[in-house]
């Protein structure tokens, strides 16, 4: 199994090694023997330092974008990122010639090697999959869980059935398994797998199998907890002879909210300027239709747990919730007007709430605020879950990125908590370049469905 565990490895690096050296050769013919022809000063021997500038800059795209993961994400998921990720390096690319040129070049040479570039990409996605099917086991599992089965992680799982798959389960209990022998026989079990899921276990019982595992290099897969959450944004502190550990737990300093409302309001206008001829068509198609409101108010949480007005273009019908009841939006749900299944599909509902960041409601990435109803709820179920609040709500979160738009309130609060205690301006980067790519993935605007719920939840 870790021989099969290192082939996995070896693969996903040669193969990442083989796309990207391609791309850069690619850009290495345009460029030398395409536009070297026609700048105003040949580039000579300093093409070779743009070559190495655009290897850099794809690596760290493709990064972001989870370009190269063709172990762990869909194909469609890696075709879009290296589509997003070719277009932003190019486009980048081009300007730069253009300014060492001094004026615009022919584009249609750069359009040329992005289409050329993406063909070979959805080629390279198709071959490394199949390979991956036929040559990369699968990896199975054991899975070790407390008091319930956790069935919405087990569920979760079984949707990437071709890269996991959980062979055995084990239940350990305080009534099932009370001696020392029988957690002998859980970690005789575990010692014949390289990999483990530890699900909902008592805190003693999860050390100790976890320092077995640790001991016997055996993979884990350990849901985190909220205490992980908050422990994972610690800093170290190195001046005693025991390691210690730092939880500051004020997320963002002072400097840090300067520099991102500065950043809020400066995006906000230039996209209000760039979308205001869309959000006119899209205005006037709204009122087209059924001569209903433009324009959709809700109360929703921030900062602090303060209640503002959050504005959305309208998407449904203009009584979708009669009598003030709270009805969440369904898959194929009939109250979604004809243009509200487009602007919803893109997200251009969302447009409006540039005005929400540019009067301080909201920050471009945050967590995405909840209906005060909603998180009223929530927080009874989860008195954790007003930790989301301890930065302004944005236009695009974590959870929004990582998650799906039905991921469940708890799920949520950890995504969250993983933001905030790791916020950083690169990550609000990488975080506004991959909402970009979750606009075409149908699952992230999928609407609540049936599914198992796990009602208990660990702290």
């Amino acid at each position: 199994m870790k021989y099969e565990h290192s082939s996995k490895k070896i693969f996903y690096f040669l193969s990442s090694v083989a796309i990207v050296a391609l791309h850069t050769a690619m850009f290495f013919y345009v460029l030398f023997y395409q536009y070297n022809k026609v700048l105003a000063a040949p580039l000579d021997s300093g093409g070779y330092l743009l070559v190495a500038l655009y290897l850099v800059a794809l690596l760290g795209i493709f990064n972001i974008m989870g370009a190269l993961r063709v172990g762990y994400n869909k194909q469609f998921n890696i075709i879009l990122s290296h589509v997003i990720s070719l277009s932003f390096v190019n486009v980048l690319v081009y300007l730069q010639l253009s300014l060492i040129h001094r004026a615009f070049l022919p584009v249609y040479q750069m359009i040329l090697l992005t289409l050329s570039q993406i063909g070979v990409s959805i080629l390279w996605t198709i071959v490394v999959f199949r390979l991956l099917k036929k040559f990369v086991p699968i990896t199975d599992l054991l899975l070790v869980y407390g008091d319930h089965r956790a069935e919405e992680l087990v569920y979760k799982i079984l949707e990437r059935e071709d890269q996991y798959r959980i062979r055995e389960s084990i239940q350990y209990t305080p009534d099932s398994l009370m001696s020392e022998d029988n957690l002998d026989q859980v970690k005789a079990k575990i010692r014949r797998y390289h990999s483990v899921i530890i699900c909902r276990l008592q805190s003693s019982v999860r050390n100790d199998i976890l320092k077995f595992c640790y001991e016997n290099d055996i993979e884990v897969y350990l849901p985190p907890r909220i205490s992980d959450m908050i422990v994972r944004g610690a800093s170290e502190l190195n001046q005693f002879d025991s390691p210690l550990l730092i939880c500051k737990n004020c997320s963002l300093s002072d400097g840090q909210r300067f520099m991102k409302r500065l950043f809020d309001i400066m995006v906000s206008l230039i996209g209000i300027v760039v979308c205001a001829l869309p959000m006119l068509v899209i205005a006037v198609a709204i009122k087209a239709e059924d001569g209903g409101p433009v324009i959709f108010k809700q109360k929703r949480v921030t900062l602090h747990e303060r209640v503002f007005n959050i504005y959305k273009f309208r998407s449904m019908v203009p009584d979708a919730e009669k009598d003030d009841r709270v009805i969440p939006a369904s898959e194929n749900d009939p109250r979604i007007t004809k243009v509200g299944k487009v602007i919803r599909k893109l997200r251009l509902d969302e447009l409006p709430q540039l005005f929400n960041i540019l009067k301080g409601d909201m920050s471009l990435v945050g967590p995405r605020p909840e209906r005060v109803e909603h998180h009223e709820a929530y927080t009874r179920q989860i008195p954790e879950f007003p930790y989301r609040t301890k930065v302004k709500a944005g236009l695009t979160g974590y959870a929004q990125v990582m998650g799906k738009y039905n991921t469940s309130p708890y799920d949520k609060l950890l995504l969250d908590l993983e933001y905030i205690q790791n916020f950083s301006f690169f990550l609000d980067f990488r975080l506004l370049l991959l909402t970009v790519k979750i606009i075409f993935m149908k699952e992230s605007t999928e609407g609540f469905k049936e599914k198992p719920q796990n009602k208990e939840r660990e702290t």
